[in-house]
């Protein structure tokens, strides 16, 4: 059923148009063309008269056939995403279990093959930044990413918010625009607000960058699912585990399909008018006059190769280095830089470095912005201090004379002293006695 609707689609047929009824008319009207301009309607057998307009069809099945599905990798469920749901229009090209980065990095070059479509992840962040690199740049060819928490760990510049940390989730997912077409689409038949059950699981404190597009709030206001577009491709971000703790697998799996539906390219429109013979007739023309155009229209100038970087970082004054080129010090406006993906390194003495991945769209200005921790102070072992405490040492004496000791002295002379006191005091009490 899906084929058919995607037919009518590609073909222009309104969708209440029954199609077999469309294909009869077509074969019919063919089988009539093909016999008015042989001029032989009833010699041609019925089998030979019908070989253009089959082959025709044939045709147009080979063609619109691919287009009625698109191709996916995928990496670890986390996103809610099930392709089993939807085996009539989602083919699973690479599927790579959510704990194994290492096979991620190993087979990058296949998941993310021109052929795919879409890319979701949704595991582990175990695979490398060199990895999230080239599928930042696939995306950045019209690719669209799904990415889940906490593999968005791994971006930067290409998510639609940029990530501050991590924080407790919160009580609720809601709506963030209920009003808008994109929302009534996506949530039709499903709840406006989502519950949290059980223990809250992480989230980004994401902040929305210019440009990109809400889905879904926490109650505290935080983007919860945001898109956005990053150079010719989109990426979906989820800032949090969504299942099971906000909804069902069902539920998040049905507005992540919704929602790719929506951002894939439109399938090709065919002209639904059925050629019929026109009756054609020699008309004779006489030659035009031409005048010479005296001011040749110049010639539109050669598209853009290159674009702008704008950096800024925390604290300003850091160097810049692009792909190993030095740039300048923050903050900067870099010009001059290469169409695609570059890695961006912010470096500071004193800080832990900032390193990233930014793509360049020609004729626009990219913007990076990089935060840079103090190092840990260390401290030094202590360094041992001598301290000098003054000793004195008695110096031994050599042996002296009685009156040569000073002290000696002292003694006799204090006894000679107080034996004189005492002699007076006697005398005089003596003397008032005999007067008496």
């Amino acid at each position: 059923m899906f084929f058919f609707n995607r037919l009518q689609t590609r073909m222009g047929i309104p969708a209440k148009t029954d199609l077999s009824h469309f294909l009869t008319t077509y074969l019919f009207a063919s089988h009539q063309l093909f016999s008015q301009r042989t001029g032989r309607i009833r010699m041609l057998s019925k089998s030979g008269s019908y070989i253009i307009p089959i082959t025709v069809f044939l045709v147009i099945l080979i063609i619109v056939l691919p287009a009625s599905a698109y191709n996916v990798s995928i990496y670890g469920t986390n996103s809610g995403f099930n392709p089993d749901s939807h085996k009539d229009s989602v083919v699973v090209v690479r599927s790579i279990p959510g704990s194994a980065g290492t096979e991620l990095d190993n087979s990058i070059n296949q998941f993310i093959q021109p052929s795919i479509d879409v890319i979701i992840l949704g595991g582990e962040d175990t695979f490398t930044p060199a990895t999230a690199a080239k599928i930042e740049a696939a995306v950045a060819e019209g690719k669209i990413l799904v990415v889940t928490y906490p593999d968005n760990r791994r971006f930067d510049v290409s998510l639609p918010a940029s990530n501050g940390g991590t924080a407790p989730g919160g009580h609720f997912l809601e709506i963030a625009d209920p009003t808008a077409v994109s929302s009534k689409e996506i949530f039709a038949g499903l709840p406006k607000q989502f519950s949290l059950h059980g223990e809250d699981p992480e989230k980004e404190q994401a902040v929305s960058r210019n440009g990109s597009v809400t889905i879904l709030n926490f109650d505290t206001g935080m983007p919860a699912l945001i898109y956005g577009k990053y150079g010719k491709g989109y990426v979906i971000e989820w800032t949090t585990r969504p299942v099971p703790s906000y909804m069902s697998g069902e539920t998040a799996d049905t507005i992540l399909y919704r929602q790719i539906t929506r951002l894939l390219p439109a399938p090709v429109t065919l002209p639904t008018t059925i050629a019929t013979p026109q009756k054609t007739t020699m008309v004779t023309t006489r030659p035009e006059t031409t005048s010479t155009i005296l001011n040749p229209i110049p010639s539109e100038a050669p598209a853009p190769t290159t674009g702008s970087v704008t950096v800024y970082s925390s604290p300003i004054g850091a160097s810049i280095l692009i792909d190993g080129v030095y740039y300048g010090t923050t903050p900067g406006n870099l010009t001059g830089i290469q169409q695609g993906n570059h890695i961006i390194r912010i470096t500071q003495s004193g800080y832990y470095d900032y390193e990233g991945t930014i793509y360049v769209i020609a004729g626009q200005t990219s913007h990076a912005f990089g935060t840079l921790p103090p190092l840990n102070q260390v401290s030094a072992a202590p360094t041992p201090v001598s301290i000098i405490v003054p000793v004195v040492t008695a110096e031994p004496t050599q042996a002296k004379g009685l009156l040569e000791n000073s002290s000696i002295v002292v003694a006799i002379i204090g006894v000679l002293t107080a034996t004189i006191a005492a002699g007076a005091t006697i005398f005089s009490h003596i003397a008032k006695t005999k007067k008496e």
